[in-house]
């Protein structure tokens, strides 16, 4: 009996980390099909990292202006590629749930067409 609890447990440790990222995902993909997307100001930024090393994964400040209401930070974590600069003041495009406006997410080519159309 103990050792088909610990089996279980072990199984459980071992799918989550997978489960939780395509949960993620989702939320992502949602907020790419039907949130807003607007640009977003660079703040600030610090890589991330992953076993004590530095990764591609880095750790944005962003300050969001949305008309007629007062700005607000975020910060968004994504990997970005080797040869690819961030610097404080560039403009990135961001999407994110009307619903849930913490959450915030890279705008994607769908995001990214619908906000030309703005």
């Amino acid at each position: 009996m103990l050792k088909i609890v610990l089996w279980s447990l072990a199984g459980i440790a071992a799918v989550s980390p997978l489960l939780w990222f395509l949960f993620q995902r989702l939320l992502a993909s949602r907020a790419e099909k039907n949130g807003v997307a607007m640009y977003a100001t660079v703040t600030g930024f610090e890589p991330v990292k992953a076993f004590g090393r530095e990764s591609e994964i880095v750790k944005i400040k962003l300050w969001l202006q949305e008309s007629g209401q007062t700005g607000r930070e975020l910060s968004l974590k994504t990997r970005v590629p080797p040869g690819q600069k961030i610097q404080t003041g560039m403009m990135l495009p961001i999407v994110f749930d009307p619903k849930t406006p913490d959450r915030v997410y890279p705008a994607g080519a769908e995001a990214m067409k619908r906000m030309k159309k703005m």
